[in-house]
């Protein structure tokens, strides 16, 4: 019955066994590549259901419990799934596996495709560890799989400077981060003797010490530099427009959320929750939650490269979903605080679905193109008129246009927001002014009098084009249900996370 184990068994096999099959040919590596990823979401699909009907999942790597004989404290190591947990693995198999399809089109012309396609599931299993871990140095370990595959893959094209420069740039910024979070495990390790999540809470309420609060600053410091907040973001306008569009994708949708966002809430509510004060720790990340929703979509304003106009809107949207977040630890206990993290967590999944169907829509543009520049883009509607659909309905909801998915997420963290400080909820609406110009920007490009470049383009073939279409679905569905979502699994993931006596019990209980 235990599914748990086959996210990262599946995507593993494939990784190793891809040498192997890609002796048959191009076409069998392509292949192989969707069976594995559509595998690895079949089984996160499995185990999304089985948290959402029976409650958090506990599985104990070679023993049956997490405690030791004779003694009752986790000794093993764990993984440990509660529903917000659950819902990022939905989330991680479902992109990745447009991501790997569209691929089969998209990378076509490109040589290495055995190492692409290896990568691109490294990094999907990378973020399904990070997702799943109930442990400390596991949480690093899978952290950096998935950072050292992500730097490869945004230096791939290595045939240009760009590639290798933003790869080089990325790996820096990234080291960094992924420094100051080992340091801080080091430190708690230091203290506590014990890297279990659950076990830490435990030790950390019944002796919160100075060491363990400045290992919560270099937490915050590392997953903000891997999360792309501002002051922080410089390495990310560079990374995503380098890599190819469908790692464009994943980076955007998945990497900053997981690696840097997930992190975060996962280490602030399940581990420290009830030995820090909420609201001060709550505050820093609201004050930089501010500062990044403003900045990112003020720049993606004056973007004319369509990719960096995409990144910078990426740093603007996980500048609402940290608001979320401050939120819901400063306003920790109330219904305020529960809906801006609710919020938090349905705009993380929104943002996924949005902003990887508009990475895959851009690359749809270069590969039929040849170009980026939005100057150069001009009449696009009539040439490619269901990849302009596609990225109507992208560009509506993540600006937050009802009846699509951004709107109900948006509006839990407007709300919210006003709720507790009226000031925020006015920055979070200056910030979607900005986020709309940018888009009614790019859609006035596309709806304008084609240029001669323009006439000769069509949209992209099959494999390409389904992925656009299933994200496009997705939205639209997501949107029609809006509350219904937002009450049975949003509310309810919130609550998983905020209850960090149920996350501890869980485990001490031995699942």
């Amino acid at each position: 019955m235990m599914a748990l184990p086959y996210l990262i068994i599946i995507p593993l096999f494939g990784v190793f066994s891809m040498p192997i099959v890609s002796l048959a040919g191009k076409k069998a590596k392509e292949a192989w590549a969707v069976l594995i990823s559509g595998a690895t979401l079949a089984v996160g699909s499995w185990v999304f259901y089985q948290v959402y009907e029976n409650g958090t999942i506990l599985y104990t790597l070679g023993a049956k419990s997490p405690l030791g004989q004779g003694v009752d404290f986790p000794i093993r190591i764990v993984w440990e799934v509660d529903l917000f947990g659950a819902l990022m693995v939905l989330m991680v198999t479902l992109v990745s596996f447009m991501a790997v399809v569209y691929s089969t089109g998209y990378m076509r012309h490109d040589t290495g495709l055995d190492k692409y396609y290896t990568l691109i599931l490294i990094l999907e299993l990378g973020m399904l560890g990070i997702a799943i871990t109930g442990d400390l140095f596991n949480f690093y370990v899978f952290l950096e799989i998935m950072s050292i595959a992500s730097y490869a893959l945004v230096a791939f094209r290595n045939d240009t400077w760009e590639g290798i420069e933003a790869g080089i740039k990325y790996m820096f910024a990234g080291s960094l981060a992924s420094s100051l979070v080992l340091l801080g495990i080091t430190l708690l390790y230091g203290q506590y003797g014990t890297l279990t999540m659950g076990y830490l809470a435990v030790k950390l309420a019944q002796n919160p010490t100075v060491t363990a609060k400045v290992a919560l600053a270099l937490f915050i410091a590392g997953l903000l530099f891997k999360s792309g907040a501002s002051p922080v973001h410089m390495w990310l306008a560079d990374a995503h427009p380098a890599a190819p569009s469908s790692i464009s994708a994943m980076l955007s949708g998945l990497v900053i959320k997981i690696g840097g966002l997930y992190a975060l809430a996962r280490i602030a509510f399940s581990i420290y929750g009830a030995s820090i004060s909420r609201e001060t720790v709550g505050w820093v990340i609201i004050i930089f939650a501010c500062i990044t929703l403003i900045v990112g979509n003020a720049m993606a304003v004056i973007q004319t490269d369509m990719k960096r106009l995409l990144a910078y809107s990426s740093v603007g949207q996980v500048g609402y979903i940290l608001l979320g977040l401050g939120i819901g630890l400063a306003a920790y206990g109330s219904h305020t605080g529960e809906v801006a993290l609710a919020g938090a967590i349905y705009h993380t999944f929104n943002h996924a679905l949005m902003k990887a169907l508009l990475f895959l829509i851009a690359g749809a543009v270069i590969h039929q193109l040849g170009t980026r520049n939005l100057n150069e883009l001009s009449g696009l509607a009539k040439t490619m008129p269901k990849t302009t659909f596609t990225f109507l309905i992208g560009a509506a909801a993540i600006v937050g246009m009802p009846p699509l998915n951004g709107f109900a997420s948006k509006w839990l963290i407007y709300e919210s927001s006003a709720l507790f400080n009226p000031v925020l909820g006015a920055i979070a609406i200056i910030g979607t002014a900005f986020c709309t110009a940018a888009y009614v920007r790019v859609l006035y490009t596309f709806f304008g009098r084609p240029g001669e470049k323009v006439l000769e383009a069509k949209d992209p073939e099959a494999s390409m084009l389904w992925p656009m279409i299933i994200l496009a679905i997705a939205i639209i569905v997501m949107g029609l249900f809006p509350w219904q979502i937002s009450n049975r699994v949003m509310i309810p993931a919130a609550r998983a996370l905020e209850n960090q006596l149920a996350y501890v019990a869980t485990l001490i209980g031995g699942g």
